[in-house]
């Protein structure tokens, strides 16, 4: 049988610790942004599908915050993800630009 110095055995120990410190760390990263990732998306297939109906081509930021659950400022990350823009003319109106594109003088240029 092998026999460990006391020396070798803190450091082993100390390794073992800090490893497990490092990965339930990471875990506990791994599995709050896994819920938030999943929570953003099933509020960009909402926004879409309020933003794509027949009635309305705008939404009001207040209804659209509302209808998803979050606040002004993530309903607006979000919007802007899907490809969605600010109305020029209305601040609180947000639409697709699929179908409310920009008007042909301030066309963005990619």
């Amino acid at each position: 049988m092998v026999t460990v110095s006391a020396e070798v055995a803190a450091l082993i120990g100390a390794a073992v610790g800090a490893g497990s410190s490092l990965l339930t760390t990471w875990l506990a990263h791994k599995l709050r942004t896994r819920r938030e990732n999943s929570l953003d998306e099933k509020r960009r297939m909402r926004l879409k599908l309020l933003l794509n109906g027949k009635r309305y081509k705008w939404r009001d930021i207040d209804t659209l915050a509302s209808a998803i659950g979050a606040d002004d400022i993530k309903t607006k990350e979000l919007l802007i993800e899907i490809d969605a823009r600010q109305s020029l003319s209305n601040n609180s109106s947000w639409g697709l630009i699929s179908r409310n594109p920009y008007p042909e003088d301030i066309q963005p240029t990619e």
